[in-house]
């Protein structure tokens, strides 16, 4: 209820002689920013601040003019509208926003207690996310920070949103104000790389432009992979034509397939556009086949296109393409600009000689045309720069329509000593999850190992770029039985790479079940190496060794009638089996 002037001035005369109540009431559990039925707040300072303004905010209950006098009183409580903006430096703890307050200094408690400073509302960008703005529909200015994203001044918004696009996407904070301070004033200087190639021609001279707005001089040599740095500078008093600056480059083809995948950038203070033409004297401007446009200080670059090795022009001027404007540019500032022309040479990144889909490389692209150019329209990062786990991901998703032949243990793939590439895209889980190992598959993918030795073998994923989970069985499908189990090696190089060592018998049929720890997966190595083991006899029968079985072969067994030693059909012992399996072997051997 909205309190009389005269109730206001009896309140206050009561004050003096309520001082001891209305201390007894601050603080109590209450926001003092939140309308309660309780008199006082949860702030002491808060409490009495406005209690000395209103003492039956502490006396009857803390109405909505308890909040308001809170809000405008109350400095250094976090929401307060008097503690200042979230996004700007103040000299008082605390700001304006409750949430991103209490976020803030959750990350920096000296915001809270001591002051609210650059730090502080740096934090603030990255703490209070804000809400998305257009440039020019908000009225907030530039240079000043603000929770609502963008700015008022359209050129200077889309400049600083090129840069950061959490400037117009979230809250328009510290960094948005220096850096709207570096690219959006008359006069700033672009970041240029660390090396950097000058151009030869002075401000306000005319020796570079062969055809265009001075014609004189010959076009300078610009190298690739380089960033090349000019001036535009024209003074007022200047009688020269415009500056038009005109490089000549060479784009190599190295891998001899006649073509080059070209990136070109460019960033200029003044406004200025760049084209990149064929190496044709006097070409029209129109003719490009790259154009790109910059002004205060904002880096652009072109899509990646792959165009015939060969020599080609770069022609940069002032103005709004196709003009060339006077460019009447002071030559000791604001007048630089600064390119660079990118030359690799994927662009056969599709081919069928390239690496596989389903495993990252450092090369753009993949050997499965379908798959490459689907994954590359998506994604053109996995053709113009490399083929990273995200690609891979597309590919397994997107290209591999049926799980893989052995992705049951029944379909178990037979396998040997040696490297053997698996592939766990679109794999199922078959089997309960290993236990002597204590890990879990995502899926799995299975293989059959008939032992050609005895002692022990081992198998692993080394080099893997997954993480793998390994496990060996005996016994059927129906029935198996874990012989052993591994997850990550500390001796094997990969990311969460499998190895372990398992026993061997001569003709025992192993079950090999190998799979990502988590995800999909893609194609990964298994090895099959032959550990502390020696090769089975080629001739089982031929107990003496000397190249056939015949009668020595049968006294040699039946010394050893009822021990290990006759064995020759591996199951222990030496019985009427071993000599059914001499007599079926008589003669030389194999």
């Amino acid at each position: 209820m909205r309190r009389s002037l005269s109730h206001l001035l009896v309140a206050v005369l009561a004050a003096l002689t309520l001082a001891p109540v209305l201390t007894a009431q601050c603080p109590t559990g209450q926001s003092c920013l939140t309308v309660h039925a309780q008199p006082g707040c949860d702030s002491a300072n808060c409490c009495l601040a406005v209690c000395n303004l209103d003492p039956t905010c502490c006396i009857n209950d803390w109405d909505s003019n308890c909040v308001l006098f809170a809000n405008a009183a109350c400095v250094g409580y976090c929401g307060a509208e008097a503690s200042g903006n979230c996004f700007a430096a103040h000299a008082n703890p605390a700001c304006n926003n409750a949430a991103c307050c209490t976020a803030v200094c959750n990350l920096d408690p000296f915001c809270c207690s001591s002051s609210w400073d650059v730090n502080c509302a740096i934090f603030a960008g990255f703490a209070c996310p804000g809400n998305p703005g257009t440039c020019g529909v908000t009225a907030d200015s530039c240079f000043e920070p603000h929770p609502q994203g963008a700015c008022n001044d359209v050129e200077c918004c889309n400049a600083v949103c090129t840069i950061d696009p959490a400037c117009c996407e979230q809250s328009w904070d510290q960094i948005c104000v220096y850096t709207a301070e570096e690219v959006c004033v008359f006069g700033c200087t672009p970041t240029f790389e660390k090396v950097v190639e000058l151009e030869v021609e002075a401000c306000d001279t005319r020796t570079n432009d062969p055809c265009y707005a001075a014609p004189s001089g010959t076009p300078e040599v610009a190298p690739i992979n380089v960033q090349v740095s000019g001036t535009l500078g024209r003074p007022v008093a200047s009688t020269n034509n415009p500056d038009v600056d005109v490089f000549r480059v060479e784009i190599p083809d190295t891998n001899g397939d006649g073509l080059a995948r070209v990136t070109m950038s460019f960033v200029s203070s003044p406004a200025a556009w760049l084209v990149l033409l064929p190496d044709t004297p006097c070409a029209p401007v129109a003719s490009n086949i790259v154009r790109l446009s910059s002004s205060l200080c904002v880096d652009t670059a072109a899509q990646p296109i792959c165009i015939p090795a060969g020599f080609y022009r770069v022609v940069v001027a002032t103005g709004t393409y196709p003009n060339i404007s006077g460019g009447d540019i002071p030559c000791t500032f604001g007048n630089k600009y600064g390119f660079k022309v990118t030359v690799t040479q994927n662009c056969n990144a599709c081919a069928a000689s390239g690496p596989t889909c389903f495993a990252p490389h450092q090369s753009g692209g993949c050997n499965n045309a379908a798959c490459c150019a689907g994954v590359c329209a998506a994604d053109p990062f996995c053709c113009d720069a490399n083929w990273d786990s995200d690609c891979v991901a597309m590919a397994v998703t997107n290209c591999i329509v049926a799980p893989p032949a052995n992705d049951t243990c029944a379909g178990a793939i037979p396998i040997t000593l040696g490297e053997t590439v698996f592939n766990s895209g679109k794999a199922g889980v078959e089997l309960s999850q290993p236990t002597e190992c204590g890990a879990t598959l995502a899926r799995d993918v299975w293989f059959a190992f008939e032992s050609d030795r005895t002692g022990s073998v081992e198998v692993q994923t080394c080099g893997s770029w997954f993480d793998t989970v390994l496990a060996v069985y005996t016994g059927s499908c129906k029935s198996p039985v874990q012989r052993g189990c591994n997850d990550d090696s500390v001796v094997c190089a990969g990311v969460g790479a499998s190895r372990l060592s398992f026993a061997v018998q001569c003709g025992e049929r192993y079950l090999i079940r190998v799979g990502p720890k988590t995800g999909q997966g893609g194609e990964a190595p298994i090895r099959i190496l032959p550990g502390q083991s020696v090769e089975c006899p080629q001739c089982q029968a031929d107990l003496t060794g000397n190249g056939s079985v015949d009668a020595q072969d049968i006294s040699t067994l039946l010394n050893g009638w009822g021990a290990a030693s006759g064995d020759i059909n591996g199951d222990g012992t030496t019985d009427a089996q071993d000599i059914a399996a001499l007599l079926n072997a008589w003669g030389p051997c194999p």
